[in-house]
């Protein structure tokens, strides 16, 4: 056996393998990106305007919130990319976005964002 004991360690005559480390968990990618910190900002108008909504989760139905088709500025803050749906249920045509400040989204999705997901 190593000398990890030296290390004030007990581990009760069990290898690492068969140890259970309670406090340690996977978390699924939206879960981690949540933690990260990164969330999106949504805006009725261009320049961040009339109004907007946060999210740190994606949504699947903009509707529910009062935001369906009514997008016109972004702001992404973290490390996390963005795709923005046309449709609700994460459907249809899409577009993809990284960290950054978009004063006015391009004209083929403005005003019709229906559901946005977080993606890695």
């Amino acid at each position: 056996m190593s000398n990890i004991n030296n290390y004030g360690v007990d581990m009760n005559k069990k290898t690492l393998t068969e140890l259970s480390f309670s406090a340690v968990k996977e978390l699924n990618d939206e879960v981690a990106a949540t933690c990260s910190g990164g969330r999106v900002s949504i805006f009725r108008g261009a320049n961040f305007q009339g109004g907007g909504i946060t999210f740190s989760n994606s949504d699947a139905n903009l509707a529910n919130n009062n935001f369906n088709d009514a997008t016109s500025s972004i702001v992404i803050t973290g490390n996390e990319r963005w795709r923005f749906y046309k449709n609700a249920n994460f459907s249809g045509p899409s577009i993809t976005l990284g960290p950054g400040r978009y004063r006015r989204v391009a004209n083929s999705v403005n005003d019709s964002i229906s559901s946005l997901k977080r993606i890695s």
